[in-house]
């Protein structure tokens, strides 16, 4: 996989596989450690709350994803004239923006374009999570939660005349 490894997918799984890991635990006094935990980890939304994904297909600082892939999976976009902010308190990695094919700017996390899904119709929803579509796997950006450098938030400001 292309992505950096502080993706974690949103799976089911995992968290059913903990709370049997820990139930069997505590029914078995001679058991082993238990083999799966969970991980603090933090859904990344828009400013709507709409959950954003990442395309495998895509590589660092490089979208795939135009056209027909672009209507069901749409961009998260920079507007004209801001600039993201690189950091956001308590979350570890960084974000940015490349330029698109088409000429819009992109918001990237640690590489990583952006994008919501057009079938997420309310905030937290997840119903592109784990899809095989448009040539590869869509995720939602799951963060770890850690100390890091204070900064507002990755919404986009103003852009300085530098």
């Amino acid at each position: 996989m292309r992505l950096s490894s502080r993706f974690i997918s949103v799976l089911a799984a995992p968290l059913l596989l903990a709370g049997a890991a820990g139930a069997y635990a505590s029914n078995h006094s001679q058991a082993a450690p238990t083999m799966v935990s969970m991980a603090s980890g933090h859904l990344l939304v828009n400013a709507k709350g709409m959950t954003l994904y990442v395309f495998a297909a895509d590589s660092k600082n490089k979208s795939v994803c135009s056209g027909q892939c672009a209507k069901f999976w749409p961009p998260v976009l920079v507007p004209k004239g801001a600039t993201p902010s690189k950091s956001m308190t308590g979350i570890v990695g960084a974000f940015g923006e490349i330029m698109r094919a088409d000429g819009t700017d992109q918001l990237t996390f640690d590489g990583a374009p952006l994008y919501t899904f057009l079938e997420d119709k309310k905030a937290g929803d997840l119903n592109g999570q784990g899809l095989i579509a448009s040539g590869g796997y869509w995720w939602a950006v799951v963060v770890t939660g850690a100390a890091a450098p204070a900064a507002s938030s990755p919404t986009p400001a103003a852009k300085s005349g530098y």
